[in-house]
């Protein structure tokens, strides 16, 4: 009565079972001619210490192709892009750095405040007149990525570039690398829109002309 319990708990073939078939104990058996293990319910199971089939070298060349364009992709990013840039020139200041002897985060938006207005500038935008009248350009939106601090007395270059216009907004692509070896430090996205006299969004001022032609760009809108 035990034996016959013990069976059927376990759903065990009875005693007097006829024997399996000649492709049925060929498919039990492993080739290697040792028996197959199986679990209480007469499954077959895999050792504990089995381990996966090592990939061939044929399985392992598209992987490493795939880790090294990968590795690329992200260096490339981190990169100086190639296309015309404005490029000032700076060095830290003592009263630039926090307590642990680096600039502080919130100091790098004046970099990219005062390389922008010079680039202005320098393409022949007078912000003064623009403001006599009562108009304004305002940053509305700036998006800042870090990837290596800047420390005392460093030398850097804060590059900037208009990257698009569409009616009232001009974004403006930003780069702050380590000179001489121009190690990206920063990169930087700010949306900057220009305000009529009640401070309301307006298109780009007649003064921007110049901007747009060092920078071969269309105002759309």
């Amino acid at each position: 009565m035990e034996l016959f319990c013990a069976q059927q708990r376990f759903n065990l073939p009875p005693p007097n079972t006829k024997p399996a078939s000649a492709g049925a104990a060929r498919a039990a058996w492993p080739r290697s001619g040792h028996p197959a293990a199986v679990d209480l319910l007469g499954r077959p199971s895999r050792p504990s210490g089995a381990l996966q089939a090592t990939p061939t070298t044929n399985t392992l060349v598209p992987l490493i192709k795939s880790i090294i364009c990968t590795k690329n992709i992200i260096q490339d990013t981190r990169l100086p892009r190639a296309g015309k840039f404005f490029e000032l020139e700076m060095t830290v200041r003592d009263c630039e750095l926090d307590k642990y002897g680096v600039v502080n985060n919130a100091v790098y938006a004046d970099y990219i405040e005062t390389a922008r207005q010079e680039m202005i500038s320098s393409l022949g935008v007078c912000t003064g007149s623009i403001a006599c009248t009562g108009r304004a350009m305002a940053l509305s939106e700036l998006n800042v990525k870090y990837f290596a601090p800047l420390k005392r007395g460093a030398k850097f270059v804060v590059m900037v570039r208009v990257v698009g216009i569409k009616g009232v907004r001009m974004l403006m692509e930003h780069l702050i690398a380590t000179l001489p070896e121009r190690k990206l430090v920063l990169e930087a996205m700010a949306t900057v829109v220009c305000l009529n006299e009640d401070y309301r969004p307006t298109r780009m001022f007649p003064e921007m002309a110049n901007l747009l032609r060092f920078f071969a760009l269309h105002n759309s809108g």
